[in-house]
């Protein structure tokens, strides 16, 4: 299959001019990069907490979820970020390199002062009040942020190991297939079909697929995942 060269971040394509690689090469290089990366979280786990990074990240996935979930409220189209469950891990790590960047912009955008000389002067929104707000804001975004740069760091890795099983179904959907599902309910009927792609969707008919909000689907199996892992998991692992 032929790689899009126009969706290529700019800094891989000035790398490829620079020392061309090859599709094949360059999953090996990213996959090494990750492997490196959990291999230190790893170490840092047993190092400082005596357990291995991997029961760390299922004893904590329910956390992880919402954590993880929390990032798609903030960001509405996340949905269209579709290397985050990409199978190519430099994909994947440019998308979650790109999901910071956002962030932290917004935190930027939500940390600029109040204008207050555009009020009017019997606003009832005394300073004392945009103050406390502006010092509030400040801690959260704070926290936020390092929350953000925490799921860089340490969840991401075993987060793309994850989603190399769990993104399976939205990735294939997201291929696409020549079938789809489509439901259709006309008072207490409903009426689900199996049709070709080709054919016009019958009026007041909703398609469902896996692919329509892939993000989410994948990060329910994920849950899921984590929670019978960490019934399977001894608790002294």
């Amino acid at each position: 299959m032929s790689e899009n060269h126009e969706s290529e971040p700019i800094w891989l394509q000035r790398a490829k001019a620079w020392y061309p690689l090859s599709p094949l090469t360059g999953v090996l290089l990213f996959a090494l990069i990750f492997a490196g990366w959990i291999f230190g979280l790893n170490w840092l786990f047993v190092r400082f907490t005596g357990k291995t990074y991997f029961w760390w990240y299922v004893q904590n996935g329910t956390v992880i979820g919402i954590g993880t979930a929390i990032l798609a409220v903030v960001w509405e189209q996340l949905e269209e970020q579709k290397g985050l469950l990409s199978w190519h891990p430099g994909r994947f790590l440019v998308s979650c390199l790109a999901l910071a960047a956002v962030f932290f912009a917004t935190i930027a955008a939500s940390l600029a002062p109040t204008d207050r000389l555009k009020r009017p002067a019997d606003d009832s929104v005394s300073i004392l009040e945009d103050l406390w707000d502006e010092v509030c804001a400040l801690l959260m975004d704070l926290l936020m942020g390092g929350a953000v740069l925490g799921w860089l760091i340490v969840i991401a890795p075993f987060y793309y190991l994850l989603t190399l099983v769990t993104g399976a179904p939205a990735r294939q959907e997201i291929r696409g297939t020549d079938r789809r599902v489509v439901v259709q309910t006309e008072g207490p009927t409903t009426t689900i079909e199996e049709q070709h792609k080709s054919a016009p969707v019958p009026e007041n008919a909703v398609v469902v697929s896996f692919g329509a909000r892939p993000f989410a689907v994948t990060n329910a199996l994920n849950a899921a995942v984590l929670f019978l892992a960490q019934l399977l998991l001894p608790a002294s692992s």
